[in-house]
């Protein structure tokens, strides 16, 4: 049977309820990352970790101390299984497809809807790498690889142009305008200023480009182009 063709998205669970089937370290890592993603998480196990244990006496989750049931998964937006009983892992992932929920069983791709990669976070950066569940190895491989040569440096960049997106949304009203003028900052001298850490200098040099704009957005806009 041919592998599935997985469709990356990056998916906003602030408030969403998360069920997580299991009480070990696997289980608590799942729970603590959907818990930094914002997500109301329910840790479903006979037995937790100290860590789920005290995360849950904290208020930071909700834990039911026993075997899970179907009705565990109703109102739920995804489900991660991570026991180490197959027979709970097979059950929990073919009662959340019965109710239309997402489900992640961890290293068994088959019973999986959707799989979670390996995933290089700095600042707001955050770039995710996947074999489609071949080898997880070689993402994880892949992540550190990019850990070795991603740098602060380009953290920065990202908060310095987050900071700029509201006034260059306002000073140029067409797509193709701005997509060309963050195009110049990254491949300008503004990029290399914010490297350096002249953020003072950067800040000039992109108001200055920003300056020399309107013309374009007014000529792009009268094309009709998009």
């Amino acid at each position: 049977m041919s592998r599935p063709r997985y469709y990356p998205l990056f998916v906003d669970l602030t408030g969403r309820r998360c069920v997580v089937v299991g009480g070990g370290m696997i289980a608590q890592r799942k729970a603590l990352g959907l818990l930094r993603a914002g997500a109301s998480v329910t840790v479903v196990s006979p037995s937790v970790t100290r860590g789920l244990q005290t995360a849950a006496r904290r208020g930071r989750l909700r834990y039911l101390s026993r075997v899970v049931r179907r009705d565990d998964f109703r109102g739920a937006w995804l489900i991660i299984s991570a026991t180490d009983d197959p027979a709970i892992n097979t059950r929990a992932a073919r009662a959340a497809t019965s109710l239309g929920i997402f489900a992640n069983v961890v290293d068994q791709p088959r019973l999986c809807s959707f799989i979670a990669p390996s995933i290089y976070r700095r600042g707001a950066l955050t770039v995710a790498f996947s074999t489609g569940g071949r080898s997880p190895l070689l993402a994880k491989r892949l992540r550190q690889d990019l850990a070795r040569i991603a740098s602060p440096k380009q953290a920065r960049m990202l908060r310095f142009v987050e900071a700029l997106r509201p006034k260059v949304h306002e000073h140029l009203s067409h797509p193709e305008a701005r997509k060309r003028y963050f195009k110049c900052l990254f491949d300008g001298p503004v990029f290399e200023l914010v490297r350096g850490g002249q953020l003072k200098k950067a800040q000039q040099k992109a108001s200055e480009l920003l300056a020399g704009y309107p013309s374009y957005d007014r000529r792009a806009m009268s094309d009709g182009k998009e």
